[in-house]
């Protein structure tokens, strides 16, 4: 039987939304974790990544907070790192009961391989697998190297104007005020983006754009909150994504780990992540480098993605 819906269900006292999306629901289940924070990507996978509904019951989690699952009472919303590891935990029991599995498997992008990670940690009896995509690991020192990285692309490039702003960016402290990092950020992140360090290949972010305004799951309320909900994770959830040092607080985990990274990433760094999986201890690890993607794979080399995907869980 296929599945194509949004369903809504409530974790943690929060109303919160999921896409399901599946050509077979015998299929083992996948449930995937966007990046941001706050940032759902189930618009910019439903094409490129549709293959994967062949193979997985793929569910798109809306994580407190972002997109639909955006906070109406932010008194009520508690959104917190803490609260999403128990949120997931809570998601993963409902969709294995839901679809009559044993475990599920698990996939983060970005922030929510952070999350991941995470909550496997945690509560590993609930999972075959981990993967993690763009792997968060000690994002302070990958924000170090990244503005580095731009400021050095900026004089081989020759970018008159990307250097005199890039040498006034100052590196905020971990704890700083969220405003602060959020005017590093804007700028930082405009030239990481310019210069490869995002995505390596070019990329329509027109396109993306349009994905999402056209997509049918979301509402005009979901659209015009968007930007809002992320802007309010960032607020929320920054100290802890920029406090977080895998290196130290988890070197070992319970369940199978699989890396996917770009050589190019340059917004969570490539040589921290494969220096982490170096270290890390579980009972079954590999590391995929992506060798013409940077923070996204799954999206500039998808069709690799799914085959590598499909390949390692088969």
């Amino acid at each position: 039987m296929s599945i194509n819906s949004v369903e809504q269900l409530e974790l943690g006292g929060v109303e919160q939304y999921m896409i399901i999306q599946t050509e077979d629901t015998t299929k083992p289940l996948m449930l995937f974790l966007h990046g941001g924070p706050g940032v759902p990507e189930y618009f910019i996978m439903k094409e490129e990544n549709s293959a994967l509904q062949k193979h997985f019951i793929m569910v798109y989690w809306e994580q407190r907070g972002a997109g639909k699952s955006y906070c109406k009472d932010k008194k009520k919303c508690h959104l917190t790192t803490k609260q999403l590891i128990e949120d997931t935990k809570e998601l993963s029991d409902y969709l294995a009961k839901k679809f009559n599995k044993e475990k599920i498997y698990i996939m983060g992008h970005s922030w929510g391989s952070m999350l991941g990670l995470l909550t496997v940690q945690k509560y590993p009896e609930l999972f075959y697998a981990y993967l993690g995509i763009g792997q968060v690991t000690n994002q302070y020192e990958a924000e170090k190297e990244s503005l580095e990285w731009v400021k050095s692309r900026a004089i081989e490039l020759n970018d008159k104007r990307g250097i005199r702003k890039l040498n006034t960016l100052k590196l905020p402290k971990p704890l700083a005020d969220v405003k602060e990092w959020d005017s590093y950020l804007r700028v930082h992140r405009k030239y990481l983006l310019k210069y490869g360090g995002t995505y390596h290949q070019k990329v329509s972010m027109l396109k993306f754009l349009k994905d999402f305004l056209f997509a049918p799951e979301y509402t005009l309320k979901d659209k015009i909150m968007f930007v809002p909900s992320a802007l309010y994770s960032l607020k929320c959830l920054w100290h802890d994504v920029v406090s977080i040092n895998f290196h130290e607080d988890i070197l070992k985990v319970d369940v199978p780990v699989y890396i996917f990274q770009g050589l190019y990433d340059y917004q969570v760094s490539y040589r921290l992540a494969k220096e982490y999986f170096d270290r890390l201890e579980a009972p079954k690890k590999e590391f995929f480098t992506f060798e013409n993607s940077a923070h996204s794979p799954i999206t500039e080399e998808y069709e690799r993605f799914n085959e590598v995907i499909w390949g390692i869980l088969n």
